[in-house]
């Protein structure tokens, strides 16, 4: 089902990969990483030094991939594109392992011509001094804007001392802190918007909890569950159906569940290895990508929401799957690139850890 058009070699342990969704850019996508200073490998945690790279791509014909651009950068826990533009820039959101969320400005180089990002600002998590935390996934609330170019943006940021907290992006390139929440007893792997509501924000962590939030509540929380049977580490709201929402766990199993009611889900699926990330397809919503730790990434058809099959596993990679992302491109784009007529293939990209590889393949996915 798959096909694998090009790989790289990160040096560098990969655990995150985005493809950006903004026309007249599909064809850039990152890829961050993840390496423990090797003099700090038996230090304690909280002193442990992180190295990492941001490398940008593009690709080219044949689906090969065309390095633009390498950052040495603190290292890398997750990154997320801008869903549209902000101030008709293009952004890039990076949180990292010295606590610090980093903005970054898509231009292109005056000398090569060719796109670069370039870090336009950023901010510690905590300014308390000595405090050492790891800023660990991040969330823009523009998935689902109706306009294609808005002025300010709100990104909720998590990190391993269990923290959540919502900055505004606004129309004078500042980032302010909006709310934090001191939710979870461990860290916090993963935070996320209700794109049909961005007052709604998601978190999950390692205490097994998964809560929601209300920005326009007082006391922000209001509400929790254990269902999950170890950490969260993956949520994605759908925006094209309103109610939906994905989790994942260390658990192993994928959730669906109906935002109107958290008491169970709509349907569990066991996807045979925790699952690190899932993102929802960008052109039907109705498909899952997974990066399933030590289980490889999957493809999950979830047209029948309450009973989600797996359609497709993706095995080339032999080390734990952390990054996965499905480029936006067309048909049309893809077939030009690719040399094929009436050209049906979808481009994705994964990553994983210890192998320090970078996958671009292809497949067909049936409406």
């Amino acid at each position: 089902m798959f096909k694998t058009l090009d790989n790289f070699d990160t040096i560098y342990s990969a655990d995150s990969v985005e493809w950006c969704p903004i026309d007249d850019f599909k064809d850039l996508f990152v890829c961050g990483t993840y390496q423990l200073a090797p003099e700090d490998e038996q230090s304690n945690e909280k002193s442990q030094k992180r190295d990492g790279k941001i490398y940008l791509f593009r690709i080219e014909t044949m689906g090969k991939l065309k390095l633009l651009q390498t950052i040495d950068v603190p290292a890398v826990l997750d990154m997320k594109w801008s869903h549209v533009r902000i101030q008709n820039n293009i952004y890039l959101g990076v949180v990292n392992s010295i606590g610090y969320i980093q903005i970054y400005k898509l231009q292109i180089d005056e000398t090569t011509g060719d796109a670069m990002i370039k870090l336009h600002i950023e901010k510690k998590l905590s300014q308390k001094s000595g405090d050492e935390i790891l800023a660990l996934s991040l969330d823009w609330s523009t998935g689902k804007c109706q306009n294609d170019n808005i002025n300010d943006a709100k990104i909720t940021v998590s990190d391993s001392e269990g923290k959540i907290t919502i900055f505004n992006f606004d129309s004078h390139n500042d980032l302010s802190v909006l709310s934090s929440l001191e939710e979870h007893e461990f860290q916090a792997w993963i935070t996320a918007f209700n794109y049909w509501n961005t007052n709604i924000i998601y978190s999950g962590g390692d205490d097994c909890k998964f809560k929601w939030y209300d920005l326009r509540v007082d006391t922000k929380l209001i509400g929790s569950n254990r269902i999950h049977e170890a950490g969260v580490t993956s949520l994605h709201s759908n925006s094209n159906e309103e109610f939906i929402l994905a989790s994942g766990s260390y658990d192993e199993k994928l959730r669906i569940w109906d935002t109107r009611n958290f008491r169970r889900p709509i349907s569990e699926n066991n996807l045979s290895g925790g699952v690190w990330r899932l993102k929802w397809d960008p052109f039907y919503h109705k498909y899952l990508l997974g990066a399933c730790m030590y289980g490889g990434f999957k493809l999950i058809d979830c047209n029948s929401i309450d009973d989600p099959k797996i359609i497709g596993e993706y095995n080339e990679h032999k080390s734990i799957a952390y990054g996965c992302d499905w480029s936006s491109l067309d048909n049309d784009t893809i077939g030009s690139k690719l040399s094929e007529e009436n050209c049906q293939n979808i481009v994705i990209a994964t990553c994983s850890f210890y192998d320090h590889k970078l996958d671009l393949s292809t497949f067909i996915l049936n409406k």
